[in-house]
């Protein structure tokens, strides 16, 4: 890891002005200079970044109904850009990592030089995908000590970042119609699905609307667990959800998935 200068200080802490939420906030801080092995591309790239970075915090904090984060985090976020990932996310081209501050909770997102060097297009919605991690984290996990399950993580990032689309298309196409229900998994199977996690939250604001969604993730930052939450905004019991999302995602599986013949 070469890193030329400190990072800028985590200064443009500011009070929330409004949004029910009185915590300080801090403006993300961004990585000033690199001198690594991509260098020309560093510099081709950091004003597209930085101007990302304000971008999708706007737009992730108002499609969530997070409004306060449009005016910063509660906790230290860094931008920074590296040549390696860490261990897990080899071939990850930005990815969200915790890390200690003297506050306490902290976050870097790492943007992965080598990784964009050959994948430039797929970058913006990367980005916006590992920023929804960044405030979720920051909203729940720095507050209440607690990892948010996969489905609403990754659900959360593939709906806002859209992904989603594409995933449930991969996934489907490679089932004939008549065979898709196999690839139909429930929230509760420990398994990481992106297409499935997405469908979560596409079912929500399908059969109701963006406000059940955001009634939601409200509720996850006011403390409740997951299933409290889906009770709360959708005004089902926590299986009759489940087995919500299972027949919508199938409906929309059949609809990507080959013919039978």
């Amino acid at each position: 890891m070469r890193i030329a200068s400190i990072l800028i200080a985590c200064a443009g802490m500011v009070a929330a002005r409004a949004f029910g939420d009185p915590a300080p906030r801090f403006t993300a801080s961004f990585q000033t200079s690199y001198d690594g092995r991509h260098a020309d591309l560093y510099a081709q790239d950091v004003d597209r970044v930085r101007l990302l970075l304000r971008q999708a915090q706007l737009e992730i904090s108002s499609q969530l109904g997070l409004l306060q984060y449009q005016e910063g985090f509660r906790c230290p976020l860094t931008v920074r850009f590296d040549d390696a990932p860490a261990a897990g996310v080899e071939f990850a081209l930005a990815y969200v990592q915790p890390v200690p501050t003297v506050h306490g909770f902290g976050q870097e997102l790492v943007v992965n030089l080598d990784v964009m060097a050959q994948h430039p297009g797929d970058f913006d919605r990367i980005f916006y995908h590992e920023m929804t991690h960044a405030i979720l984290n920051d909203a729940v996990s720095s507050v209440y000590n607690r990892a948010l399950p996969s489905w609403v993580q990754e659900g959360l990032a593939v709906y806002i970042s859209g992904e989603g689309p594409d995933r449930v298309r991969a996934l489907a196409r490679h089932y004939r119609k008549s065979q898709v229900k196999a690839a139909v998994h429930d929230l509760q199977e420990p398994i990481l699905d992106y297409a499935r996690d997405y469908m979560a939250f596409k079912t929500m604001v399908d059969k109701q609307n963006i406000n059940t969604l955001q009634t939601f993730v409200r509720d996850l930052t006011q403390g409740k667990l997951p299933e409290e939450a889906v009770e709360d905004s959708t005004g089902q019991s926590w299986d009759a959800f489940r087995q919500l999302v299972k027949d919508h995602t199938l409906e929309v599986y059949q609809t990507e998935a080959l013919p039978d013949f």
